[in-house]
């Protein structure tokens, strides 16, 4: 019979988890058999990517509220005729690129809602190009990490194009990497009840793979703890297990820069999925083993891995960097799509804070760019 033990002591050694013996950890209830795979986990962090905790100064604009689809668990989204539906102009978004500047940024985030009346021309992706170069145009040295899955789908059914087509025009464009968001949980038994109008599992894995061979790195992320099963969750990490072997054996220009675990925010979603989950805030310990369990099966694979300070408060985010983590994200300095489903984190983290946290953990931290490559502080 397979043991926790056998599991731990073979993925120390080196060797990647089945998708049986990743599930059997999820399904875990002794207090010393999870202490062991917070343990082990955290062991394999520090052979994985070592004791430094990785952050990023950054900046998240989210453009548009205004959404043509209507996700279960998103209290962002807006009809146009709402009272409080918004679209950035050209000089708004400026403005957030200089004070992100200022602030020492060194990467923009760029995703907002699906607005079919952001055109140029009658043309989506000439809206998106004129975003891009809104920022690149004066602001060249900023890594640009732009657009979802879903944004490029949106994109090419709007115009009638190509995902390759529209992901090479984005990039030569300026945009240097993807967000790996609208993966929710890549399982369309979820998505079918989480996000009927969203893009299939198929088509996000189809997407992500032709960002890789164009050269674009991507991030990956999973939305847990509100309706998935941990065999649903285990399939989603098997899947990006398998993405990132794909661009990598195969030797792609790009691949999975890190895994992100955002666990459910529930205060402000829609009634049904709410009263579904029963909560309103993430479930820690859920959270943490979760995370403990993605570093042992993806870690040998995609080796950064960073929690959301704000879906699970500092505390929270501080606590997973020994669950697995070996990055605490970024100062984000504005933040709108979790906030606004009650998340308790805040919108902005300064640097300092960010520090700090990871100093009272006994650990070095280093500032990075958005692939991870250390940035010198001058001090």
């Amino acid at each position: 019979m397979t043991s926790v033990n056998a599991i731990l002591v073979n993925a120390l050694k080196g060797h990647d988890l089945s998708a049986q013996e990743g599930l059997f950890l999820l399904k875990q209830t002794e207090p010393s058999a999870i202490a062991a795979i917070r343990d082990t986990a955290d062991e394999l962090r520090r052979q994985q990517a070592g004791d430094v905790v990785t952050y990023v100064i950054n900046r998240n604009i989210n453009f548009s509220n205004i959404c043509e689809q209507h996700c279960s668990f998103c209290a962002f989204r807006r009809d146009q005729d709402q009272p409080d539906a918004y679209w950035l102009d050209w000089e708004q978004i400026l403005v957030k690129v200089k004070d992100a500047v200022r602030r020492g940024a060194t990467e923009i985030c760029m995703q907002g809602g699906l607005n079919p009346q952001a055109k140029i021309n009658n043309q989506s992706l000439s809206y998106y190009l004129k975003l891009v170069a809104t920022i690149k145009q004066d602001f060249p040295q900023l890594h640009l990490h732009a657009f979802s899955p879903q944004e490029v789908e949106f994109i090419a059914r709007e115009d009638g194009l190509k995902f390759s087509y529209v992901i090479a025009a984005l990039k030569n464009a300026g945009v240097d990497s993807m967000p790996g968001t609208a993966a929710e949980v890549l399982d369309d038994d979820v998505r079918r009840i989480l996000c009927p109008e969203k893009i299939n599992t198929e088509t996000w894995l189809s997407i992500v793979g032709i960002a890789h061979k164009l050269g674009l790195h991507t991030t990956s992320t999973m939305l847990s703890g509100h309706i998935e099963t941990p065999e649903q969750q285990i399939k989603h990490l098997e899947r990006l297990r398998s993405l990132q072997q794909t661009a990598l054996n195969q030797e792609y220009p790009s691949y999975i820069t890190e895994f992100i675990l955002l666990p459910f925010v529930g205060q402000e979603a829609p009634k049904p999925l709410r009263h579904r989950v029963g909560r309103d805030q993430p479930v820690l310990a859920d959270a943490l083993l979760l995370t403990a369990v993605a570093r042992i099966y993806l870690g040998n694979w995609i080796p950064n891995h960073q929690p959301s300070w704000v879906k699970l408060g500092l505390e929270g985010a501080k606590e997973a960097l020994v669950w697995g983590c070996n990055d605490i994200g970024g100062t984000l300095m504005e933040e709108h799509i979790t906030t606004m489903a009650g998340a308790i984190g805040g919108t902005c983290m300064e640097v300092e804070t960010l520090q700090a946290a990871i100093t009272d953990l006994g650990r070095p931290y280093q500032q990075r760019d958005t692939i991870y490559r250390k940035i010198l502080v001058n001090t």
